[in-house]
């Protein structure tokens, strides 16, 4: 009884395992830790932005995350920074603010656009640890901390509060660990009380619900909330597990371990997903997802051994974003994010027994055949049979047994008209399955037999529509198969044979509409058979298909076009009655050059496996859309020919990893075009944020992201922007075109390894930087952003510089012609003043000349008349006196003569110009002068001597004397003063 016991847990234990494993499969978990960015790896918190954005709390920051790049805020000394690093919670409300909880340090009101938090605490009247932040329809901010609940009024910047008073129906904690609004606008709140309450807010009052009837402690335990899409309430703590509440029936119902949950210490969120269930967020057991229909569990947990599973048991949050992608705060593992549009391949449409058989085998042939089976070959693991009825069959090889497969390297498979399987091997021959006898013919290269196989290395096989049975061998080319006789022919380049294909190695075999046969070599290009020429033909270099590559398969599309897979040199498409071709490559989409298997979908969409994932041209695109193992599929790299389309549509193809299968028609593709934001502007290198000064001037008064245009200067000689779509589903798959108006061109590709551009040296004037996306699944709609930039002029090419320039230079020139003029005006002057006083030193020297002789003439005259005189007397006194009256009357006449009045009124006007108006001045200073004595002053001006004066004025020479003391004493002159000097200064 124990022993049946023990093997019973034993069971379950197994059976559990199982089941985590099963679940493990159906949710892929993409992972952020501090290795993307993250500054801790416990996060408490999720959010996603109006904007797109993520947001996340960590317990040493707060985060935003576009899909590449986390960037951080914590507390520093700037006075705007968040008041704390530890955050627990985290809302937007309808304005657009982002409100952060902290631990220990209260609720910030966070603004993107200026990156600023406005902090708020004790002194507002709530608690320092903000446990839950919720908005209400109304736009109402509410706040569960350790000290009670509070509403924001944003008309006074302040919050009502309510705090336990004794009351009935007042609060019952003052610790408030979850907010809820449910559908109909009732407010309820979970604290660390027994009760939940719910509050009228009109009234103000709380009613207690006394949900729970278990005997377990009456309080102090954290609760969370929520409400189903039936309006019932949900609530998980840490004590009683999860409970469900109806509000209706006032009925609880909880479930333990006993009843389908993982863990009973649920002190996380919970969330309802799109597809009704609730996803319930524990401590040590992972996320257990509630089915309410059923009430059955599912488990999401950590596995070792997936690198795509839950990265941590211990979850504190959960958050559904627009997309219904599905967030995980973890405690010490970073977040996780579930996307259902990431697997797009999730081989649904086999057995999980069968996907996990194959798993980690090489898939190398495929066949259905037509009773409907499909045939697997691998790369040494042996051949595989699935039934309509998804029954596994396998062969091996067995030495000790000739009717099993002589190989387990199966390359090529293919059924004949009579109903059976051609296997081909790599160093094991021919092998035909007989359906009847359920067993293997083989076929070996026998050298003495030129009928016999012609190589052991079957790489293709084509049955054609005459029943004609092709073989592509590795070494002798080509050979018929004749089922009726069993005998070969060979066709290759060792053949004799007139009709032969000219290369050793062929990888690939194709009947085209027309019944020719084509051959793709490894190395020679393409062979065609015209059977109706009977000749073979080489597809020409003119026709811009290589003759020289490894041609690895042919497919003909239901439009008569050739589809040409290579090794090295991608894609062909070639029209046969045109003779020409044209080539795809990486700049097409493609996203590898070696193109190993070809199809057509239902719509005319060409589909390539590659060694890189795969690939599909729509019909009416130019480009490829791709895939690969982010996408669900086993694999990037798959084999050569191992691509096939079942009769219901559905695609099979064979990789290095096992099997993938999918109907293209029902791929769900992403529809959603992402936002586009600038998340990072640089000046010489340095990131800017909002108020940073960078040559002299404040680049940004908002976030980049918030910014639609930009001044730079001539100084801000490089600067890039980066930029990201916000598109969370594979976001490295994400294409972006760039280009900066006024400046390039053309658009510009870029991916999402190079979100960035650089500009240096831009010449002055306004340009627009624009930037669009595509999704991960290459949808490009209309969601360009713009920045507009106006890059300032060197100072010396402003409009102030030039107008000052050309104000200096016509200054200059003004001042230049005014000096020049005034040096003219000078010089004219000068020279004017040059001839004005040589004229008047040639009029004083004319003057100076007259007078002199005039003065010489007087003198010498006055001499001559009073010697006359003197011996006119002489006579007079002998003379008689009739002669004596004579004489008297000559005397008189000399007397006349030699008076000077005469001479003084010729000399007075010639004198006072000739000195400067000298005697106007001297009369005007000196008004008593007489006459006689200005005569004086005059002539001793003149330089004469006494002596001279005297005869000049026909006087005694001490009369002049004597009139010289008089002029002194009137002049005031003392007895060492010169006369004549100071005649000649006045």
């Amino acid at each position: 009884m124990i022993k049946t016991l023990k093997n019973k847990k034993l069971f379950l234990s197994a059976l559990l395992i199982l089941c985590l494993k099963f679940s493990f499969a159906q949710y892929s978990f993409n992972r952020i830790t501090k290795e993307q960015g993250l500054p801790h790896n416990n996060v408490e918190c999720i959010l996603q932005s109006a904007s797109g954005f993520m947001w996340f709390g960590t317990r040493d920051g707060f985060c935003r995350f576009d899909g590449y790049e986390v960037k951080v805020y914590r507390n520093t000394q700037d006075t705007n920074s968040i008041s704390g690093n530890r955050i627990l919670s985290v809302a937007e409300d309808k304005d657009g603010f982002i409100w952060v909880g902290t631990y220990q340090n209260g609720v910030n009101r966070f603004n993107p656009k200026t990156n600023q938090f406005k902090k708020y605490g004790i002194r507002n009247g709530i608690g320092n640890q903000i446990y839950r932040i919720k908005v209400l329809k109304d736009g109402t901010v509410v706040i569960g901390s350790n000290s009670g609940l509070a509403l924001f009024d944003k008309s006074t910047d302040s919050f009502k509060v309510y705090h336990p008073n004794g009351e009935p129906q007042s609060i019952n904690s003052y610790v408030v660990s979850d907010i809820l609004e449910t559908h109909d606008g009732q407010l309820f709140i979970a604290t660390f009380e027994k009760d939940i309450q719910r509050l009228d807010r009109k009234t103000g009052k709380f009613f207690s619900i006394s949900y729970n009837n278990l005997e377990l402690n009456s309080g102090n335990y954290r609760k969370r909330l929520l409400e189903d899409r039936e309006g019932n309430l949900w609530i998980s703590a840490d004590k009683h597990g999860l409970c469900k509440y109806n509000r209706k029936s006032k009925k609880s119902k909880f479930y333990f371990k006993k009843n389908g949950l993982s863990s009973e210490v649920l002190t996380g969120d919970m969330i309802v997903n799109s597809d009704g269930k609730i996803w319930i967020a524990s401590d040590g057991g992972g996320i257990n997802i509630l089915d309410t229909r059923n009430e059955t569990f599912d488990y999401v947990n950590f596995d070792d051994e997936n690198v795509n599973s839950l990265p941590s048991n211990q979850v504190y949050t959960l958050y559904k974003d627009n997309a219904n992608r599905i967030w995980v705060g973890t405690y010490d593992k970073g977040v996780a994010y579930y996307d259902p549009l990431a697997k797009k391949f999730a081989n649904k449409l086999l057995p999980d027994n069968i996907c996990s058989f194959f798993k980690g085998k090489s898939v190398l042939g495929i066949l259905q055949d037509s009773k409907g089976n499909v045939w697997i070959g691998t790369d040494g693991s042996g051949l595989h049979v699935i039934s309509k009825e998804n029954k596994l069959t396998h062969f091996y090889s067995k030495i000790s047994d000739e009717t099993s497969i002589s190989g387990n390297v199966i390359t090529s498979l293919a059924e004949d008209v009579n109903g059976n399987i051609l296997i081909g091997t790599y160093n094991a021959g021919l092998n035909i399955y007989d359906y009847k006898t359920k067993s293997f013919k083989h076929f070996h290269q026998n050298s003495q037999n030129n009928l016999s196989l012609h190589s052991e290395n079957v790489w293709t096989i084509l049955v054609d529509s005459q029943g004609k049975n092709w073989l592509g061998l590795l070494g002798n080319g080509v050979d018929l198969f004749n089922s009726d006789t069993e005998t070969f022919k060979n066709i290759g380049p060792s053949s004799r044979e007139l009709i032969k294909i000219d290369h050793s190695n062929v990888m690939s075999v194709m009947e085209d509409s027309d019944g020719d046969i084509w051959f793709g070599t490894e190395g020679n290009g393409i062979y065609v058979y015209d059977k109706q020429a009977n000749n073979v033909l080489r597809i020409s270099t003119n026709s811009n298909i290589t003759t020289e590559g490894v041609i690895k398969d042919l497919f003909q599309d239901k439009w008569g076009n050739i589809w040409i897979g290579t090794e090295g040199n991608g894609l062909f498409k070639y029209n046969k009655k045109e003779k020409e071709g044209i080539q795809y490559t990486l700049k097409n989409g493609l996203p590898s050059m070696i193109i190993l298997g070809i199809q057509e979908d239902a719509a005319g969409g060409i589909w390539v496996t590659t060694y890189d994932g795969i690939a599909v041209l729509s019909k009416d695109s130019k480009e490829f859309m791709s895939f690969d193992k982010s996408d669900g599929l086993s694999s990037n790299e798959f084999n050569a020919q191992a691509f096939i389309k079942l009769q219901d549509g559905t695609f099979l193809t064979g990789s290095k990893n096992g099997l993938d299968i999918f109907n293209p028609s029902e791929l769900s593709l992403n529809l959603t075009i992402p936002k586009v934001y600038f998340t990072k502007l640089k000046i010489q290198n340095q990131e800017v944020l909002p108020g940073d000064s960078i040559n002299q001037l404040v680049k940004l008064q908002n976030d980049i992201t918030h910014t639609k245009e930009i001044e730079l200067t001539y100084s801000d000689k490089v600067f890039s922007i980066e930029f990201a779509a916000l598109n969370y589903t594979h976001p490295k798959k994400c294409q972006y075109k760039y280009k900066l108006e006024g400046f390039d061109e053309n658009w510009y590709d870029s991916d999402s390894e190079h979100r960035f551009v650089s500009y240096s040296n831009l010449k002055n004037g306004n340009y627009t930087f624009k930037v669009q996306a595509s999704n991960n699944d290459k949808k490009w709609g209309d969601n360009i952003a713009e920045l507009s930039i106006h890059v300032l002029p060197p100072f010396w090419k402003t409009k102030w510089f030039i107008f000052l320039v050309v104000g200096l230079i016509v200054g200059v020139a003004v001042a230049a012609y005014n000096y020049r003029l005034r040096l003219l005006k000078i010089k004219f002057l000068q020279e004017q003043a040059l001839k004005e006083k040589r004229i008047t030193e040639l009029e004083k020297e004319n003057i100076e000349s007259e007078l002199e002789k005039l003065t010489f003439y007087t003198v010498n005259r006055n001499r001559v008349l009073i010697n006359y005189k003197n011996r006119m007397l002489g006579l007079a006194a002998k003379a008689m006196p009739a002669v004596k009256s004579g004489l008297q009357i000559v005397i008189d006449e000399i007397d006349n003569e030699i008076n000077d009045d005469k001479e003084w009124k010729y000399l007075e006007p010639r004198l006072d110009k000739m000195y400067n108006e000298f005697i106007s001045k001297l009369r005007n200073e000196y008004p008593d002068l007489t006459l006689s004595e200005v005569k004086v002053a005059s002539y001793v001006r003149m330089n004469l001597s006494s002596k001279e004066i005297a005869e000049f004025m026909h006087k005694t020479t001490r009369a002049i004397e004597n009139d010289r003391y008089r002029l002194r004493k009137k002049l005031e002159l003392d007895s060492n003063e010169s006369l004549q000097r100071y005649l000649m200064d006045l």
